[in-house]
């Protein structure tokens, strides 16, 4: 046996994957561009909520003090790796922004 790794690949489906009904339009499931749209507000949102000013944000994402400062005010979004540790370091993350996800939607269907 030898110390490398081996990568197979395969272009057939998974079979643990079997779809039981058709698979729902995405546009049905979440608007991409609208996540877009509102990531930089949502990010500053949760950071208002969980954090106690731009400093405490800066020192714990390991960030500038400038790059906090857009972020509080919603004027920037987040690198994916930001948004990890969130995810990861955070537990009631994931229920945070499924629930700010869910009120934009109504809002905007009551709108």
């Amino acid at each position: 046996m030898t110390d490398h790794l081996k990568l197979v690949v395969s272009n057939t489906a998974c079979p643990d994957r079997g779809m039981s009904s058709a698979p729902a339009s995405r546009s049905n499931i979440l608007d991409r561009y609208r996540m877009r749209v509102i990531s930089a507000d949502l990010w500053s949102a949760y950071l208002r909520s969980h954090f106690r000013n731009p400093e405490a944000v800066a020192a714990y994402f390991e960030v500038r003090g400038s790059t906090a400062w857009n972020w509080w005010g919603g004027v920037s979004r987040p690198t994916a790796d930001k948004v990890m540790i969130a995810l990861l370091e955070d537990a009631g993350f994931v229920a945070w922004l499924t629930s700010a996800v869910a009120a934009d939607a109504d809002n905007r269907r009551a709108a």
